[in-house]
């Protein structure tokens, strides 16, 4: 694993200790440590392989390789960061109400561990939440239905938080926190939505194959298309209970008969404006 230093660290903490936050950015910056300690322990469990661990202004930043994992070890990883954020505020929480222990401080970790936790939780790109909940949606969808409605969810909520910003700035309510995380959400979302499509893709066949080594029984399915469709056309016909078969038709020519599989290579390949002739060649 390498360990890496966000250009922004250093400079964020000056600025912080200039104008008196640096107390309260330590207090988050140690509850997104705990948050990412509890990833990182679960996927060592899991011998996930961890290309790096970044540094930065607001806590770390941990890449792993999780495309060969199942959908339970990938639910685990995943939702271990908020949930121990969760849990050690319960702790915190109970142990100031009994009045067993208590330091300074004390309120803002327990605020700051709470505030991590339920934030991680929310099915909104880039947060844990979107994994999450991508993996319980696939269930009944399939990975890449999941990840585009994910997506979209996004993208909604991050709109409305920058309505609720303008519609406030509006009103002199001088409150830009809201717009900042919906710009955050809305920016992020935008920039990796092609890559995290692709990566669900790629998982879906993975999936896939597991199953046919397993010898389990899928329903299968066949479409008829023509040999100019394109492959996003085809691809969004794909239910995750169903293995797809698709004739490939010349007017009224049968040519080829091809599989999901070939469609998901060929959109990984040739993009989203890819055609089935791309496939011919």
């Amino acid at each position: 694993m390498k360990p890496k230093v966000n250009l922004l660290f250093l400079p964020v903490l000056l600025f912080a200790g200039f104008f008196g936050g640096l107390e309260d950015l330590c207090v988050f910056f140690i509850a997104v440590c705990i948050h990412d300690l509890a990833h990182y322990l679960v996927a060592k469990y899991y011998d996930v392989p961890i290309e790096y661990l970044e540094f930065m202004p607001f806590g770390c930043k941990m890449k792993m390789d999780d495309s060969n994992l199942e959908d339970h070890q990938k639910f685990f990883i995943y939702l271990s960061g908020p949930l121990t954020n969760i849990l050690l505020s319960v702790i915190l929480y109970t142990l100031k109400a009994y009045k067993i222990y208590y330091f300074s401080l004390y309120n803002e970790i327990l605020f700051a561990n709470l505030c991590i936790g339920f934030l991680n939780i929310l099915p909104f790109h880039p947060l844990d939440g979107s994994v999450i909940f991508r993996i319980l949606l696939s269930k009944v969808l399939g990975n890449i239905r999941s990840t585009k409605i994910m997506f979209i969810i996004t993208q909604l909520f991050a709109i409305f938080l920058l309505v609720i910003t303008i519609y406030s700035l509006a009103y002199n309510i001088y409150n830009i926190s809201y717009g900042i995380v919906g710009a955050f959400l809305l920016v992020e979302s935008t920039k990796e939505k092609k890559n995290i499509l692709i990566r669900a893709m790629e998982w879906e066949m993975i999936k896939r194959k597991r199953v046919h080594k397993k010898n389990q029984i899928v329903k299968s399915e066949r479409i008829c298309t023509n040999v100019n469709s394109s492959l996003k056309k085809i691809m969004s016909n794909f239910n995750g209970n169903r293995y797809y078969f698709i004739d490939i038709l010349d007017g009224s020519k049968y040519l080829k008969t091809i599989t999901e599989e070939d469609v998901i290579e060929g959109i990984i390949r040739y993009g989203y404006d890819g055609r089935v002739r791309d496939l011919l060649n």
